[in-house]
């Protein structure tokens, strides 16, 4: 069973810690009496001590609240006494970048379950990426950047990242919407909706930027799968028709 909660990124720490808290509580009452979780995953974004379970955002408007801080201890405890009364260590907690959560489980459980190799763009803030064979990451070989992060590779006059996301977008929007306010980019959604000329020819020249970036990596690991998540990819019908176009030709299956 599949279920949403707000994350409450932006809130104190004493929200964050306690939505978390009462999201396990929660999610623990429909289990047997007296059982409880004995391992809870948590999928954040970077920059993240993920073996330590410690977040290192700042600046990014979300989670700024709780960096530095033990997050693990810090659920454990605001767990309710029913479950602090059992033995609280006995609970592992795992800590994975977000982009990687969300390949594995649509490769394990998901749309891509059926590919042996799979390619993962999430775009939003920035460019996440990841390269998984066989339901396992991918991070030290040849055929792809370090870590399988494509986010800092050059392009263009900087690196991916600074127009595969969020200010990349807004960068193009601003050149076509000139003197007028600048919509973010569910507005620009919207409008490419309704068959906005601008809207459409930005969601046009950054499909053009996504195409340029993402598909050398494609052709140098040559994945039966191609993933496509993050925010902005809420918008891919108005941008993704080239790289769906290729992705066809290659043989690749697109999410």
């Amino acid at each position: 069973e599949i279920q949403w909660f707000p994350a409450r990124a932006k809130e104190d720490h004493e929200t964050i810690f306690s939505n978390f808290a009462d999201i396990i509580a929660q999610k623990e009452t429909g289990l047997p009496d007296n059982k409880y979780f004995s391992g809870i995953g948590m999928a954040f974004p970077g920059p993240f001590d993920y073996l330590r379970g410690v977040s290192l955002m700042r600046g990014l408007d979300k989670y700024d609240a709780i960096f530095g801080m033990d997050i693990q201890e810090e659920i454990k405890k605001r767990l309710p006494q029913r479950r602090k009364a059992e033995n609280t260590e006995g609970c592992r907690f795992l800590f994975l970048h977000d982009v990687e959560a969300f390949a594995l489980g649509a490769c394990i459980a998901g749309p891509a379950a059926d590919c042996r190799k799979v390619f993962c763009l999430c775009i939003g803030t920035g460019a996440g990426s990841a390269f998984l064979d066989n339901g396992n990451m991918i991070k030290d070989r040849k055929d792809i950047p370090a870590n399988g992060w494509i986010y800092k590779e050059a392009f263009r006059d900087g690196v991916i990242d600074d127009y595969l996301s969020t200010r990349g977008l807004m960068r193009i929007a601003g050149q076509h919407f000139e003197s007028e306010k600048v919509p973010d980019g569910a507005e620009l959604s919207g409008l490419a909706a309704k068959g906005d000329p601008k809207a459409l020819a930005v969601f046009c020249e950054f499909g053009r930027c996504v195409e340029e970036a993402v598909i050398p990596f494609l052709k140098r690991y040559g994945p039966d799968g191609c993933l496509v998540g993050g925010q902005i990819a809420k918008s891919f019908s108005w941008f993704g028709e080239g790289l769906i176009r290729f992705c066809e030709d290659a043989g690749i299956k697109i999410y």
